[in-house]
């Protein structure tokens, strides 16, 4: 029996005059062939799961289903319910004005803090791109989040937007805490600070900070390094009082509350103490629980040092809430993190580079080749990996970025990061808005670039499923992907009840975006976080000419898609690639 797929049609593009000839390594396979032109209106494409024999029958699995469609079949009439279709203005209006190519595939996030936490202040970084919200609780009280993630909520209702909201935990490192209701404080050269463990009845003296860890006075020694939010801000310690700890400030710059705090001696990291902390502290538990009642999307977890913690807090929210689709995302800003990466990777949903504490327990000059490693295993575990940290810090202050912090930004797009994060820059900088406009354009100039010059990776994707129905998923999605770079298609449609092969699909990093339809909102929300995925919320039965008909007239009616266009379709009901020109 015969185990590949042999492909042959024609298509015409005006600017492709030979007739293209595509083999594709298919395992299971049924030929077809027909015409195709960018003004067909009725032929398309349909590639089954299947073995080739002399009554061919399709392969079904867990999701998929069997059927055999003419290649030439018309599509039936369906009534198009817009009231069961939902997709964001900003996307609808970048697609009417300048089609499938302008979409950005990098996907933003915004920390809100109290320069972004107003409706309007948050309509204005949805209208500029914002995909993620990410509620920071180092800062802020419960009350004031909830708050927050009920505006983000009427936003997308009332707007149509697919804003996911990003809960992240303080973790139980060693750090500094509130400056007693400033949201900042200026260390100067040589000034003499007070690092204290001690509970204060009455306001902080000046120039005094407390540490979370009663320990901290025993463990650090005179002449020891103290390094403030990764080492935006130095100290050496000059003497030890009691629970006070003495220290002159050696590299100054900007206090921010509850910043994380390490201590180097002898040119290496003191990490006895942190490796004795738990990763989830009572705090972040109790962050969590109100996480899990308010419907967060996603819950990153910080410090993480193993799969098992990642493990037992996916079967904690199990517990607490069994109909709750949150994502766990670890983020990965220290050595033990480092050591067991593939592992925590794997039993999570996602990860983030959190550059700035990384840096702070390891060489500065490692993180960008740590950055890296790290983006490609995600890559190769298709689990959605964010790059987070100073990527646009002096916006905080300036309206304008450094050079240096555009290349930045830049090289993490050329690495295929699916999303980039603005922590202070949008939480409490003075040019937020700014700070994501810079991000977008970034963004798209470099994925424009990367099309153009024809960068496709020569990076394998290595087989990552776990079942029989998985790989034949895989190799669809692998396959769609290929045709479409090689076909120069306008876009490639999922239909998706789980997210799946929308995910597969992403991790291919195809050139045209991939317009992800998927039933339910939640769904939609957590597919915003993954590179070059349009979500959509729509309604669709397991009848693929249905769904696509259904689809080209809710499109075509607002502008998005024309008759002539030319999309790869796959499912996750029916296993299947589907080549066609728009009715």
């Amino acid at each position: 029996m015969a185990q590949s797929l042999n492909l042959f049609n024609s298509i015409s593009h005006s600017h492709k005059p030979k007739t293209p000839q595509i083999s594709l390594n298919f395992p299971y396979a049924v030929v077809s062939r027909f015409p195709l032109s960018k003004t067909s209106e009725k032929p398309y494409l349909c590639i089954r799961a299947a073995a080739t024999g002399p009554n061919p029958s399709v392969l079904t699995s867990d999701n998929g289903a069997g059927g055999v469609v003419s290649a030439a079949a018309p599509f039936p009439a369906v009534s198009s319910d817009s009231s069961s279709f939902e997709v964001d203005s900003v996307t609808e209006a970048e697609l009417k004005e300048n089609g499938f190519r302008s979409t950005r595939r990098t996907k933003l996030i915004c920390t809100i803090g109290p320069a972004t936490c107003k409706p309007e202040q948050l309509e204005a970084l949805a209208v500029g791109g914002m995909n993620v919200a990410r509620i920071n609780m180092c800062h802020g009280t419960r009350e004031w989040h909830k708050e927050v993630i009920q505006r983000v909520r009427r936003l997308n209702e009332e707007k149509g937007y697919a804003v996911a909201i990003m809960m992240d935990t303080e973790g139980s490192e060693i750090h500094m805490g509130d400056f007693g209701g400033a949201s900042s404080a200026k260390a100067e050269d040589g000034e003499i600070w007070t690092f204290s463990v001690r509970a204060f009845d009455s306001a902080l003296p000046e120039h005094t900070i407390n540490v979370n860890y009663e320990g901290f006075a025993e463990d650090v020694k005179v002449g020891d390094d103290l390094l403030v939010d990764g080492g935006m801000v130095r100290f050496e310690v000059i003497e030890k009082i009691g629970p006070d700890v003495k220290c002159r400030c050696t590299d100054p710059g900007l206090l921010l509350p509850r910043a994380n705090l390490t201590f180097w001696r002898d040119g290496s990291l003191v990490r006895e103490r942190n490796a004795m902390l738990p990763t989830i502290s009572s705090k972040d538990w109790l962050d969590i629980d109100f996480g899990v009642a308010e419907g967060v999307d996603f819950i990153a977890i910080s410090f993480v040092k193993s799969a098992e913690v990642i493990k037992h807090l996916k079967s904690y929210i199990k517990a607490r809430a069994r109909d709750s689709d949150i994502s766990v995302i670890a983020k990965i800003e220290s050595i033990d993190s480092l050591k067991n990466l593939e592992e925590i990777i794997l039993a999570s949903d996602g990860a983030m580079v959190a550059r700035g504490d990384l840096g702070a327990q390891i060489p500065l000059e490692q993180v960008p080749s740590e950055q890296q490693r790290i983006v490609q295993v995600c890559r190769q575990l298709n689990k959605p990996v964010i790059v987070a940290s100073q990527l646009l810090e002096s916006m905080i202050e300036y309206p304008t970025p450094t050079r240096a912090e555009v290349a930045d930004v830049s090289e993490a797009v050329r690495q295929r990061s699916d999303a980039l994060m603005l922590s202070g820059e949008s939480a409490m900088g003075q040019f937020p808005d700014k700070a994501l406009t810079v991000l977008r354009t970034v963004s798209l100039r470099i994925e424009k670039w990367w099309r153009e010059e024809k960068r496709h990776e020569a990076m394998e994707l290595n087989g990552i499923a776990s079942s029989f129905a998985d790989s034949i998923s895989e190799e669809i999605c692998n396959s769609a992907a290929k045709m479409a770079n090689n076909l120069e298609v306008d876009a490639i449609f999922v239909y998706t009840k789980t997210g799946h092969m929308a995910s597969l699909l992403s991790r291919c990093r195809p050139d045209c975006p991939i317009f992800a339809f998927t039933t339910t909102t939640s769904l939609r929300r957590r597919l915003n976080l993954q590179w070059g995925l349009i979500p959509f919320r729509l309604s669709f039965s397991d009848d693929m000419e249905s769904n696509l008909n259904k689809t080209f007239s809710l499109l075509k009616a607002r502008g998005m898609i024309k008759s002539g266009d030319l999309v790869i379709a796959v499912s996750d009901m029916l296993q299947s690639i589907q080549v066609m020109n728009v009715p």
